[in-house]
């Protein structure tokens, strides 16, 4: 029975192999678990940094402009149309947001 039953592989190859699954797929490979700064590095950019390299988006006309600018054509706004639909088939199915609670109660 114990022939069947193979030796579990060493520290040293187990350390190996994680060390070579590290470089295949990228990852940083630390075995004393130190800390470093992988963790700040992986994290999105804050702050004013972000702001002033993106810039300000305000010259870009929204729909919402538009309706404004030009009541005459009364243009509707396909996507919220879509919303509007979708809530009222949601509310056919009985799916809908419940009902607000009455000051009486």
């Amino acid at each position: 029975m114990s022939s069947i039953l193979k030796k579990l592989p060493s520290k040293e190859r187990i350390n190996q192999a994680k060390q070579l699954s590290a470089s295949i797929f990228g990852h940083a490979w630390n075995p004393s678990c130190a800390r470093n700064g992988a963790k700040i590095l992986k994290a999105p950019l804050k702050g004013p940094e972000v702001v002033n390299y993106y810039g300000v988006n305000d010259h870009l006309p929204t729909f919402q402009d538009f309706k404004a600018w030009f009541p005459e054509l009364k243009l509707t706004d396909p996507r919220e149309t879509y919303r509007l639909h979708m809530v009222q088939d949601r509310k056919k199915r009985n799916k809908g947001a419940p009902k607000k609670k009455s000051k009486s109660d």
